[in-house]
């Protein structure tokens, strides 16, 4: 039943994609991923797909991995005993409490777990997702692989993850599937499934470009990790970026910035009115 799992895994991305789309450009061509859908929909056995779409009506996240013993989901704690049954892949288990269906992955990114102390207060606006020191005025990379890498490990650095070579294979494992390039030369590289910490991203500006996929390069790419629990949330933010630079003037904004400082006050203000 592995196979049947992976189906259901892949199935969720292509759905995520599709709403990724919807969210950045309504207008774009959807029917390769509608049909895609439609097609491993089709390969489900039915009692499986009727429960796939009976979740999704509900909630997106209708595929979700175990961490640290418990359902990515709902937060409930799975049984090693099913857990291991899951890894072995021999049958299709769902939450007991919240229904989704359940997989096993061996090395899934990781937020640190921060030391207990004095709570820093919640940001407001964009700050509640990124950090002047997550902020790139020239990246160096010159391909997608490279501009991934040199995020992923910049993330790592400032200890918002772990294993940030995983987190490259998994953002080009999505990109292979559906690139993240949108139109006005915005890119949005992702990995879901973080264990712990919250929804973040870093921001790299190459005025060259560096090249996705679509009609041109990419100049501003964001790198977005997406805790289980933030899997629908991460649509608003991703919204917010793209209704805040599809503006003309605002990419000029952001391009002309030449230090992480500066680039942290612009986007600051740029995003206050898209990006509660």
């Amino acid at each position: 039943m592995k196979h049947v799992l992976n189906q259901l895994v892949q199935l969720q991305e292509l759905n995520f994609a599709l709403a990724e789309h919807r969210a950045t450009d309504p207008e774009a061509r959807l029917k390769p991923l509608e049909e895609s859908i439609a097609k491993l929909m089709e390969k489900l056995p039915a009692d499986v797909a009727r429960l796939y779409n009976r979740i999704q009506r509900n909630n997106p996240l209708v595929v979700a991995p175990i961490m640290r013993g418990n359902c990515g989901g709902c937060g409930v704690a799975v049984s090693s005993g099913t857990a291991n049954d899951i890894r072995a892949g021999k049958e299709i288990f769902t939450c007991q409490n919240c229904a989704r269906f359940l997989f096993y992955e061996e090395g899934l990114p990781r937020q640190p777990q921060k030391p207990a102390g004095p709570k820093r207060p919640l940001g407001a606006g964009i700050a509640r997702f990124s950090d002047v020191n997550l902020m790139v005025p020239k990246l160096v990379a010159k391909t997608r692989e490279e501009a991934i890498t040199e995020m992923a490990q910049l993330l790592a650095a400032q200890g918002f993850v772990e294993n940030p070579d995983t987190l490259v294979e998994l953002a080009l494992r999505r990109e292979a599937m559906v690139s993240t390039a949108v139109e006005h030369g915005l890119a949005f590289p992702h990995v879901r499934n973080i264990e712990g910490g919250s929804l973040t991203f870093a921001l790299g500006m190459k005025s060259a470009g560096v090249k996705f996929d679509g009609d041109g390069p990419s100049k501003l790419v964001f790198l977005i990790v997406i805790p289980t629990a933030a899997s629908a949330f991460y649509l608003r933010l991703l919204a917010g970026l793209v209704r805040t630079f599809s503006a003309a003037d605002a990419r000029a904004k952001m391009l002309k910035c030449d230090s992480p400082e500066a680039m942290w006050k612009t986007l600051t203000a740029l995003t206050r009115q898209h990006i509660q």
